[in-house]
């Protein structure tokens, strides 16, 4: 028989109390975890909340206008101008909102399909090109032809992704500068990038652009701009579905390049 001794029984107290500290340690984690992702949700809903306000007071001032009998016919074209534009404004912001929550919930499956990545990265450019957002931009495309890589992808919610890289990088940017579709294989992963050589982010705010609450400065933003600025969130959150990564790398006054990371489907997974 095996008896116990002091120290077979000092080494089984020792071992509980590592495994106890490593679940301590793992359920504080999981908390210190939920803590921050309950603090980004109150302040996004409390930005969001404050980005209602504005086009709502200004949509209600309009409105409060044009019931005044002495507007003159031009003045009439401006309020429902400002009224149209504002409206925009908040079905960009809800609609934007909606789209994030329910690619955040796990429990709604994407519609994934195994695509050829190079004549998907590829049409999505010639598509772009043919876009007068473009029109004054300097497009590249750095594909390999011989690219032969497969990835399990929801086209659309990728084609989603693509436009905002892409359409950040032209508002961003004045006419003449290069924006730049990169695809290339590294470690099993595809890596995209999109670069463009616009006006760039803030090195202290670079850290920051996938935050819900991220909101880019006045003094970057075009005045024709209305989006909701939750695309980029919207993007992290896509790709992590897929199982990549989404980083930013930006110099401010030199350009922005945005690169994220989609598996590869392996043989193994071929058949």
């Amino acid at each position: 028989s095996v008896f116990s001794t002091p120290e077979i029984e000092s080494e089984k107290v020792n071992e509980l109390s590592a495994r106890l500290l490593e679940v301590t340690e793992a359920l504080k984690k999981s908390n210190d975890e939920l803590r921050r992702v309950q603090r980004e949700r109150e302040e996004m809903l409390s930005n969001i909340s404050h980005d209602l306000r504005a086009p709502l007071t200004a949509i209600r001032s309009a409105m409060d206008c044009l019931s005044l009998e002495s507007l003159t016919e031009e003045e009439r074209k401006q309020y429902l101008g400002t009224m149209d534009r504002r409206m925009k404004t908040l079905e960009n912001l809800v609609a934007d909102m909606y789209y994030l929550f329910c690619v955040e919930d796990t429990g709604k499956k994407l519609d994934f399909v195994k695509v050829s990545a190079a004549p998907f990265f590829e049409e999505y450019f010639i598509d772009a090109t043919t876009d007068e957002r473009y029109d004054t931009k300097d497009m590249q495309l750095d594909l390999d032809e011989s690219l032969d890589a497969e990835i399990n992808i929801d086209i659309q919610k990728i084609i989603r992704v693509l436009d905002n890289l892409f359409t950040n990088a032209a508002k961003y940017s004045d006419d003449g500068a290069m924006i730049k579709l990169s695809v290339v294989p590294v470690n099993g992963f595809l890596q995209v990038s999109v670069r463009d050589t616009g006006m760039g982010i803030p090195e202290e705010d670079v850290k920051n652009v996938f935050g819900r609450t991220f909101t880019v400065s006045s003094a970057r933003t075009p005045n024709s701009a209305t989006g909701s600025g939750l695309g980029l969130s919207i993007a992290k959150a896509i790709i992590e579905r897929h199982g990549g990564t989404i980083d930013c790398e930006s110099k401010l006054g030199e350009g922005t390049c945005f690169t994220f990371t989609l598996p590869v489907v392996t043989e193994q997974q071929n058949l």
